[in-house]
């Protein structure tokens, strides 16, 4: 079946809010770095106006897997998918989204989960004209969890790989580099269209998971996994994770 995705852009006006702009003034933040939801990111000249009358640089790019510039993906989680050079990186004192929700911010919290430092995450929302603000202690006690698997993950023998079909999603001969990684486990592929949570169970001799499929089934969904889970990317840089000093390191 051909599919063909359209997309849908907001019709109303995009501007930032008086308490957006109040709270970045508050703050002294100079440089953000701009990024919006796809139904808004076609719309922000508005936007760039009242930041560049503010005296507030933009740092934005096209991210990795978007098809225009300042596209946020909810999916990806990893810092370098922005392609952002590290000189622009360093200018930022804070990121600024634009849009409704929490699922394409927190993408941004995620990212910086390898970071020493992270940056806070200012939330416009062009339909309620409202400002939140994110931060790394809106995703600890995920990455606490996220920590514990990867210990696990690290110390168990029967790995349960979990492998979708769904075009863009799959990666069954990356998740087969596991075994070439870690050759005293024994692992177990799970391949179907969609993930069911609810036929883990049936399963009760894997030891811990590991998603290959959208990586914030391995960060949102941790409750789903009685018995951990974590990301293929993670999977195989495990040891080198645990041992660095980052977010990923709660107290």
């Amino acid at each position: 079946m051909d599919v063909l995705f359209l997309d849908a852009p907001y019709a109303g006006a995009v501007e930032l809010c008086t308490e957006t702009l109040t709270y970045l003034q508050k703050k002294k933040y100079r440089a953000v770095g701009l990024y919006a939801s796809v139904q808004f990111c076609n719309n922000l000249d508005t936007v760039k106006k009242q930041l560049q009358q503010n005296g507030i640089t933009i740092v934005t790019s096209r991210p990795d897997r978007t098809h225009v510039s300042s596209q946020l993906l909810g999916c990806d989680l990893f810092h370098g998918s922005l392609q952002l050079p590290v000189t622009e990186l360093a200018k930022i004192d804070c990121y600024l989204y634009i849009g409704d929700g929490k699922f394409h911010p927190l993408a941004l919290a995620y990212r910086q989960k390898d970071s020493p430092q992270s940056k806070e995450i200012v939330c416009d929302d062009p339909l309620r004209r409202k400002c939140t603000v994110m931060t790394g202690k809106d995703i600890e006690k995920i990455l606490q969890k996220y920590k514990s698997s990867l210990m696990k993950f690290l110390s168990s023998q029967k790995v349960g790989v979990l492998v979708t079909i769904k075009p863009g999603q799959e990666q069954l001969t990356p998740a087969v580099q596991l075994e070439k990684t870690f050759p005293d486990k024994k692992f177990y592929y799970f391949v179907d269209n969609t993930i069911s949570f609810d036929q883990l169970e049936n399963f009760p001799f894997i030891d811990v998971w590991v998603n290959t499929a959208c990586p914030r089934i391995g960060m949102d969904d941790q409750e789903q996994f009685r018995k951990g889970v974590i990301n293929l990317n993670e999977a195989l840089q495990a040891e080198k994770l645990l041992a660095q000093e980052s977010i990923l390191t709660t107290s």
